[in-house]
């Protein structure tokens, strides 16, 4: 069987085997897309029954199962299965990746980089988001510390990844059409910006509230002593 011609830059790109999307693009992003959604709307509800959450918080829980499962599921599936791109199947976490390529053709030539930190996000920071929709949902003390250090992580890796495009390059190995440039390439990643930004200025105002409070506390306990 003959290797069809791949969609991806650049267009002397050596891919054996490569077998196009059995989807259409629309199909992919409506799966990814509708999962997410429905994720996030399950954990809203869910969290409804622990009645001392507030709104913020149970929109907190959303947003670290649905990119938990994100990391661990789709991007794991990247660093475990190096040739997605040969896939005839449609498996739609192997169609994902296909279409994501042509935003990023490094994930198909598994450029050094995106290797290793796919899986530090997929096999670290993934399993991690779970630790902390456990913590949010029983409001462990522990939940800020465990939700800022995986939000700059994520922010670090995110900012990392758009450096390292920038240094080569930002056309060397992404399509240039506005849907793969700026609506993969672009607004999905800055995604893992702006969320983890605001997730670390949230976790901030409650370790320094916190913190304010024990002082104030602690002033008092001390004045009374002496008096």
């Amino acid at each position: 069987m003959a290797t069809a011609h791949h969609p991806y830059v650049p267009q002397d790109l050596v891919l054996p085997g490569f077998v196009p999307n059995v989807l259409p693009y629309e199909a992919i992003l409506g799966v990814f897309f509708g999962c997410s959604a429905l994720v996030v709307i399950f954990m809203f509800v869910l969290t409804g029954r622990f009645k001392y959450l507030g709104t913020v918080e149970r929109l907190w829980a959303g947003w670290w199962m649905c990119t938990g499962l994100i990391h661990f599921v789709i991007e794991g599936n990247v660093v475990a299965n190096s040739k997605f791109y040969q896939d005839t199947s449609g498996n739609i976490l192997n169609e994902i990746w296909k279409e994501y390529t042509k935003a990023d053709s490094r994930y198909a030539t598994r450029d050094a980089f995106i290797v290793q930190m796919e899986g530090v996000t997929a096999f670290v920071w993934g399993p991690a988001c779970f630790l902390i929709v456990y913590g949010i949902l029983y409001r462990r003390a522990w939940r800020f510390t465990a939700m800022l250090l995986v939000s700059l992580g994520q922010l670090y890796g995110d900012v990392l990844y758009y450096l390292t495009c920038m240094h080569e390059g930002l056309t060397k190995h992404t399509r240039t059409e506005p849907l793969y440039f700026w609506g993969y390439f672009v607004g999905a990643n800055a995604i893992w910006i702006v969320v983890p930004s605001l997730c670390i200025l949230y976790c901030a105002r409650n370790v320094n509230a916190a913190v304010a409070a024990a002082g104030k506390t602690s002033t008092k306990k001390s004045a009374q002593k002496r008096a």
